[in-house]
């Protein structure tokens, strides 16, 4: 039987390849033709769907990570030692367990964006600091805002023990304040300049704006007095209490710590106005246009391509204003934005996109996924890899390097024949796999060689290799 290269593909089973591996972590068998009906709907049914994954039910919240570590830190010695080895036993189960959902669940559009956001924050475990909390961040701050508005994450993500002890500012306090009057002033600036330089304008700002001047330190002192529960920095004084949305009971603002006065920022006088300081700032923040197109930008680059095309960008800013600085808004502004569906080998896999593909394609077992995250921090990139914002390189050149590519090729070919090293033999099989996991994306030359592969392991393997495979 001579197999033959199809004329014509069907435009709505190529908007379903497109969707599932552009925004998700590519097709399991039969999936292209079940989204084929409406790839759109899919993606967007997934950003309704705010349920928990069960993988993470039960996990422990900050309360007990902030109150178990201040137990170890006050005991040190031994006892200090021994909660560190059970901490990072307890981030590597957890980190299998995060995995789960991207693997084995419905949603693989929205767990991309989790990971996006997640890693657009940079809690990680590379600081030692806010690596206790690396995955109970996602838990506590991604997940629950994932649609809501950036206001709203930016705000958890603030009051957060990671962000906060990451910064040190629970120990920060301004001399003009109750607090400072007899003291020498302890004026925390990494909080202000995160939000600054990653969370919203980016480093150097907008219309002549710099990080070391009067700006970044008013926005520091808004946020004098943003501090924990337990966390002293002054005379035993009452302390208001305020807790944010969503979050447990870790954050409090403390009156003694605040700046006094008025702030001049961004060209705009705040009146002293206490923890509403810098709610107002971070609001007006999040209102401004370039702070729209720093995050779509942002986003077109993690989903489409190394450098997006202006019209997706412009899609994504859309979508942020139309619905009130909502990620929820970008997020369906992409889902349905037609420029973004071009097909195309425009991004290359990450390992933890390519791992994850393959443990979907071929329905692997991934077990608790610790196996899984091995494998991906094996191809260069453990999880939770990083100190700093967006610091994960996401560029094609950085995953090119000659020996991170020839890793990836050959743990992706090994996986790929030992999970069809029992299938039927035969050209068909080969072709009919490659259509039923890259649709119409499948090149005319990838078809060729699968066509006359040896047996089913090589198929697998040259399927798998392929430009449009490693690519999405």
């Amino acid at each position: 039987m001579t197999l033959v290269y199809p004329e014509r593909f069907s435009q709505a089973r190529l908007a379903a390849a497109v969707a599932l591996t552009r925004f998700g972590y590519g097709a399991r068998p039969g999936e292209i033709d079940r989204v084929a009906g409406d790839p759109a709907g899919w993606l967007l049914a997934q950003l309704e769907d705010d349920s928990e994954p069960t993988e993470l039910a039960g996990l422990p919240q900050s309360p007990t990570i902030l109150a178990n570590s201040a137990r170890a830190e006050a005991a040190g010695g031994e006892t200090l030692r021994r909660h560190r080895q059970r901490t990072l036993a307890a981030q590597h189960r957890e980190a299998g367990l995060h995995i789960l959902p991207a693997i084995q669940g419905r949603n693989p559009y929205r767990e991309r964006l989790v990971r996006f956001w997640a890693e657009f924050f940079g809690i990680g475990l590379a600081d030692p600091v806010a690596a206790p909390y690396a995955h109970v961040f996602e838990r506590e701050v991604i997940r629950p805002n994932l649609m809501r508005r950036y206001y709203d994450m930016l705000l958890a993500a603030l009051r957060h023990p990671a962000m906060l002890l990451k910064t040190n500012n629970v120990a920060s306090f301004a001399k003009r304040s109750p607090a400072g009057r007899d003291r020498q002033e302890n004026l925390a600036t990494d909080l202000a300049r995160l939000v600054l330089e990653d969370y919203t304008l980016g480093p150097g700002g907008v219309a002549g704006a710099t990080w070391r001047g009067p700006d970044l330190l008013a926005l520091a002192q808004m946020f004098t007095g943003w501090t924990l529960v337990g966390a002293e920095a002054g005379p035993e004084t009452a302390a208001t209490v305020r807790r944010a949305p969503g979050l447990p009971a870790t954050f409090r603002f403390d009156e003694r710590l605040h700046a006094e006065g008025s702030k001049y920022f961004l060209g705009r006088n705040y009146p002293a106005a206490g923890v509403l300081e810098a709610e107002a700032a971070l609001d007006t923040l999040c209102r401004t246009p370039a702070v729209a197109r720093r995050l779509a930008t942002l986003m077109a680059r993690w989903f489409v391509a190394d450098d997006p095309p202006d019209v997706v960008v412009e899609d994504l800013v859309d979508g942020y204003a139309q619905f009130g600085g909502s990620l929820g808004g970008m997020a369906t502004a992409l889902a349905t934005s037609l420029p973004a569906f071009e097909p195309g080998l425009r991004k290359l896999k990450r390992p933890d996109d390519l791992v994850i593909s393959i443990y979907r394609c071929f329905d692997l077992d991934p077990g608790d996924g610790t196996q899984v995250v091995d494998a991906i921090a094996a191809l260069g990139l453990g999880p939770k890899d990083y100190a700093a914002p967006n610091a994960v390189a996401t560029s094609a050149n950085h995953w090119l390097e000659p020996t991170r590519f020839a890793d990836r090729l050959d743990w992706a070919a090994a996986a790929a024949v030992r999970a069809r090293q029992d299938a039927a033999a035969g050209p068909e099989t080969g072709v009919r796999l490659g259509f039923e996991l890259l649709g119409p994306t499948l090149s005319e030359q990838t078809f060729r060689r699968l066509a006359v592969a040896l047996d089913a392991g090589e198929s697998a393997a040259l399927l798998v290799l392929s430009p449009e495979f490693q690519t999405r």
